[in-house]
């Protein structure tokens, strides 16, 4: 399973310019989908944006994302710097993360820039500890927090939907690869159906004229998930509560908005 290639099927990265101009930050970015990571397996961690901590030598430090959690009576802290510029990042600005991170006792640091890095920046890094990550690597850090990426957002065939039940493209080998179904709709970039009843979407992905789809029940952390993927994104939803009309095929459906979606579905 191509990791990489789920992540951006779900997630629809966009260039950070993008975002921006959509009045949305890189720092909210990279909070925003790794808080919604994060707490799918662990409902205790902590994460927050623009933290300030106080270091050993009385200064204090800010940081754009930081998160801390506890296993086998371990604490465990990591602080993310995250850097928006137009040029790679230098070996003075690594510099300058490393004196923060090393002022702090058992912090762990990552730098997230949108344009790379100079070749001396990497360098440095990598005799300090600093992990220095693009938003290409970002499926990587998923694995360096050590979140169970693929189970969380991958159904499995034994999910029950809580409450609804999706399509998602399969490969050859039978392996959902990440994407889901969608329909066009000139009023948003894409639209997922949803089903009540997964006997409604299996007679649904009969009929559909591709055989690469199969169905697969959301629980609620999967649909939160989702749910906060797309906050930001371009994408709609269609509900789906009946099975396809046998004579015409025909289906009756009703547009439904994210927060329409998270007041009336998900369960806090």
């Amino acid at each position: 399973m191509n990791i990489k290639r789920v992540f951006e099927a779900i997630y629809n990265l966009r260039e950070p310019t993008s975002m921006v101009n959509k009045g949305i930050t890189f720092e909210t970015f990279v909070h925003e989908v790794y808080s919604a990571i994060l707490r799918l397996e662990d409902k205790t961690v902590l994460i927050s944006k623009n933290v300030t901590i106080l270091g050993k030598t009385g200064a204090s430090h800010q940081f754009d994302v930081y998160y801390e959690f506890t296993k086998a009576n371990v604490k465990h802290r990591v602080a993310i710097e995250c850097k928006n510029h137009s040029r790679p990042i230098d070996k003075g600005k690594v510099g300058e993360f490393k004196s923060k991170i090393l002022d702090i006792d058992n912090l762990m640091g990552i730098m997230v820039s949108a344009s790379g890095y100079q070749s001396g920046a990497s360098t440095y890094a990598n005799g300090t500890g600093i992990i220095l990550m693009t938003l290409d690597d970002l499926p990587t850090f998923t694995q360096v927090v050590a979140m169970q990426f693929k189970r969380a957002l991958l159904p499995e065939p034994s999910v029950i939907g809580q409450p609804f039940w999706a399509l998602m493209e399969v490969d050859k080998t039978g392996e959902i690869t990440g994407t889901y179904h969608s329909v066009n709709d000139d009023r948003v970039k894409m639209r997922i159906p949803l089903f009540y009843s997964k006997n409604h979407a299996e007679q649904y992905c009969e009929a559909m004229p591709s055989k690469d789809f199969t169905v697969r029940g959301l629980n609620q952390d999967q649909l939160k998930i989702l749910l906060s993927i797309t906050k930001h994104q371009d994408v709609g939803f269609i509900l789906i509560p009946f099975a396809p009309n046998q004579e015409n095929g025909q289906v009756l459906s009703y547009i439904l908005n994210h927060d329409e979606l998270m007041e009336e579905y998900v369960i806090e």
